[in-house]
């Protein structure tokens, strides 16, 4: 594949005058699934902060909400449209084909336009730009909106860098549901934000860590290459959200963005630049006590039963030969259940303590055939099919009584 900025030229020519674009009914998933992209972004206090790390834009030059727009570009010599959305992190660009007499730009709120797409009727949607270039008006059937626009010059300049050297990536979404829950947006640490992704001799494969749990994914074998690295979890998870494990990418790296492409769509995420955990020395290290063979799914069904009383608590986990006990306690009282497990290496014995929010968020992203095993200090591994999970043990908790009510006060005497 070429460059991808050669394939993705905008249109030089801008013109104010009227324009009317036809468009399939594709634009409105589109869109649907962009607007859930964009609704994550705008929290009050980071457009700003945005716009510096972006480079060459300022807070102050961009059109208010802006940001919360989506810029449509059409093309009438190739008889495209082309959809851009940004937050100055991650940039997608969607091609589709349209009937436009003229070229023509503009920019205009995502989740109005996206609205209005749900709403209206039929296979088509007709777009006719005012002549004063401020208003556009949307219609299909006996339906009819019109709104306000922004001019392309208030929308920021949202590039895809041009990357040549490209491999082939599926199974995106499946990958990032067993890595992103690992990781902890909230951390100091910007590597923990992030999941590793390595294009390997031996395909892809994906780590995700917040410093108390690592998580380790297989991915498909056939996406080899020699390169590897940082995305945000919430990139990777709103990628995820816009495509199938059966869609086919071609992935490339700048150093400082990566960059997915497919079919008529880009997608490029800034990446962060630090040295990650070596992985693979630290699950080929890790030694066992005991091992056992049990289910994902009866493990997730032990565990959400005695977590109702403290689901942010910790949850001691009971091995006696070939029975695992889960029971947690909280201050309104305390819960236990048990699960029939078969004994691989060693003796499965002893109780172990462990945070219950980070090893029910494992649970709900893996599935099938597990082992079990608990290593050297208390260590949690859970090994599957196409996932290694490891997490510390913690200190036993504290019995935890219910609070006092306080005593009613009897009224004073009054005196003689």
């Amino acid at each position: 594949m070429g460059c991808c900025n050669e394939q993705w030229k905008n249109a030089e020519k801008r013109s104010r005058r009227r324009s009317r674009w036809t468009k399939t009914s594709c634009l409105s998933s589109i869109l649907l699934r962009r607007r859930n992209l964009l609704e994550h972004y705008h929290e009050p206090g980071r457009t700003a902060a945005r716009c510096q790390a972006c480079g060459g834009h300022r807070a102050r030059q961009l059109a208010p909400g802006c940001l919360e727009g989506v810029l449509l570009e059409a093309d009438a010599a190739s008889k495209s449209l082309v959809l851009t959305s940004t937050n100055l992190e991650i940039t997608l660009k969607q091609k589709l084909a349209c009937a436009a007499p003229e070229d023509d730009a503009l920019a205009i709120d995502a989740r109005l336009l996206a609205g209005m797409l749900e709403k209206l009727p039929g296979d088509t949607v007709r777009l006719w730009r005012d002549s004063k270039g401020d208003q556009l008006k949307v219609w299909s059937g006996d339906a009819k909106y019109n709104v306000s626009v922004w001019e392309q010059s208030s929308y920021p300049k949202a590039e895809i860098p041009a990357v040549t050297r490209l491999v082939r990536a599926s199974g995106i979404p499946s990958m990032a549901k067993r890595t992103v829950f690992a990781a902890d947006e909230h951390n100091e640490k910007p590597m923990l934000k992030c999941v590793h992704l390595r294009f390997t001799q031996d395909g892809l494969r994906a780590a995700g860590s917040d410093g108390n749990c690592v998580v380790t994914a297989k991915g498909d074998d056939k996406s080899t290459g020699d390169f590897s690295v940082l995305i945000p979890a919430d990139s990777l998870s709103r990628l995820a959200q816009m495509c199938g494990d059966k869609d086919e990418f071609r992935v490339g790296t700048t150093g400082k963005k990566v960059v997915f492409v497919r079919e008529g769509f880009l997608f490029s995420a800034r990446l962060i630049e630090a040295d990650y955990i070596n992985t693979d020395h630290l699950t080929n290290t890790l030694k066992n006590q005991f091992t056992v063979l049990t289910d994902v799914a009866e493990l997730r069904k032990g565990l959400e039963y005695v977590s109702c009383v403290e689901p942010d608590g910790k949850v001691q986990l009971t091995f006696d030969g070939m029975t695992l006990s889960f029971q947690c306690s909280g201050v309104f009282g305390n819960a236990q259940d048990s699960i029939a497990v078969a004994p691989l290496t060693g003796m499965p014995q002893g109780e172990y303590w462990f945070l219950t929010r980070r090893l029910s968020n494992c649970l709900r992203a893996l599935s099938g055939t597990a082992t079990l095993g608990i290593a050297a200090g208390g260590m949690l591994t859970l090994s599957t099919e196409n996932a290694f999970y490891m997490q510390t043990g913690v200190r036993p908790g504290l019995a935890q009584s219910a609070p006092k009510k306080a005593a009613k006060k009897s009224p004073a005497k009054k005196a003689a």
